[in-house]
């Protein structure tokens, strides 16, 4: 079971590699053909089968209060606009994939704590992100895949195929590395080395929305701990920093593509405003695009005609007002559930568990500028919130002992 839950959630950060499998035109580099993505899906089914069978010879496989509140609207607003959506069998995929990370955050917030499956699951992450930080650090410095690094202009991507996706993944991670190496266990090197290693990949990325989303999750952060002087410096840098790229093009983006996310705004806007209660359905988005482009839009087929490129937005096209509803509802229920927890922790415990929180405050800013919203919710706000929700309750007991 540990290793099953370990496992998932090391695989499940590699969800972009499932592109080819996606029903939208395929676009952009690709790591993992059909076969490869197909072995991926194969392993994450095998590992939550595993979960499920535990989570039933437990009697635990109903999520508690706190996660039923989370995961019923969410998956049930994507059912939802699944069923009354423009492509109903690609909906419905969406929702089981939501199905096979509801069971990791399920299973999450049963077993972390018991002796060695929490421990387990982070140091199986943390080697896991710090091996792709690094492998991707030396795909930019030896230039290969050429194609690769060609079409992200030199910034960092990793197998992840764009730099911004690589970025939505960093975002996190190094959060949750920094909240291991300020914890209490025997993690604390691991978490040291891959947050020093995920930290030069962020960077190496120059992905502009994935460093305000580490800007803005670094003073919660330091707000979180107490350290309100570090926050106030890091928002008068976040402005400062505004204020430099405002005079300016950013380095290593192509300028000809500074106004793209103006337009793919407006398509997003025009999409929801036609269907309002839920939407055009989950990934069904790029099937009405030709219909809304906006003049000089992205042509259809490109990579912004696939998604708003904004989290939120494309929630709202694809789910609609239903959706935009659930999702308040969910983590408004998640942050008193893990603010209450947090509160009873000693202070290890509860710098590991702001780190991974603030990954996921990176992850909600970064969406404002980027990310699809019903696959953001399938493989990183349902998994994360349940590592937080299990945190937050206590520590893994092998995580006590000092290094």
């Amino acid at each position: 079971m540990a290793v099953a839950l370990a496992a998932f959630f090391a695989l499940v950060q590699f969800y972009t590699s499932l592109a080819s499998l996606s029903p939208t035109p395929p676009v952009g580099y690709v790591f993992a053909g059909r076969a490869g993505a197909a072995t991926i899906v194969a392993f994450l089914v095998a590992a939550a089968g595993v979960l499920l069978a535990r989570l039933v010879r437990e009697g635990a496989a109903w999520p508690g209060r706190t996660s039923a509140a989370i995961l019923g609207p969410w998956i049930g607003a994507a059912a939802l606009s699944s069923v009354l959506g423009f492509d109903p069998g690609a909906g419905l995929q969406v929702v089981g994939i939501m199905l096979l990370t509801a069971l990791f955050h399920i299973a999450a917030v049963r077993f972390y704590g018991r002796p060695g499956v929490g421990g387990l699951l982070v140091r199986t992450y943390l080697w896991t992100g710090l091996i792709a930080s690094l492998a991707a650090l030396a795909m930019v410095a030896t230039r290969r895949p050429a194609e690769l690094w060609a079409l992200n202009h030199g910034r960092a991507a990793g197998v992840f195929v764009t730099a911004n996706q690589f970025a939505a993944f960093l975002i996190a991670f190094v959060f949750v590395a920094l909240g291991t190496a300020l914890g209490n266990g025997g993690a604390r090197r691991l978490g040291a080395a891959a947050a020093a290693a995920g930290t030069v990949a962020l960077l190496a990325t120059v992905s502009l929305a994935g460093l305000l989303g580490a800007a803005v999750a670094a003073a919660f952060y330091s707000l979180a701990l107490g350290a309100r002087r570090v926050a106030a410096a890091i928002v008068v840098a976040i402005a400062v920093g505004a204020g430099v790229l405002a005079l300016g093009p950013a380095a290593r983006h192509n300028p000809a593509e500074s106004l793209d996310r103006l337009r793919i705004w407006q398509a997003g806007l025009r999409v929801a405003e036609l269907f309002p209660l839920t939407g055009v359905g989950p990934m069904a988005y790029f099937r009405v695009y030709p219909a809304v482009r906006p003049p000089n839009g992205d042509l259809p087929g490109t990579f912004g005609a696939l998604h708003p490129h904004d989290a939120y937005l494309s929630l709202a096209g694809e789910t609609g007002l239903v959706g935009v509803g659930a999702t308040l509802v969910g983590w408004l229920r998640f942050g008193r559930a893990f603010r209450d927890g947090a509160r009873r922790l000693d202070g290890g415990g509860r710098r590991f568990a702001y780190g991974v929180a603030a990954g996921l405050v990176a992850v909600l800013v970064q969406g404002l500028f980027d990310t699809i919203g019903v696959v953001e919710m399938a493989f990183v706000w349902i998994p994360y919130t349940g590592l937080a929700l299990a945190a937050a309750a206590g520590p893994a007991p092998e995580c006590e002992v000092p290094a």
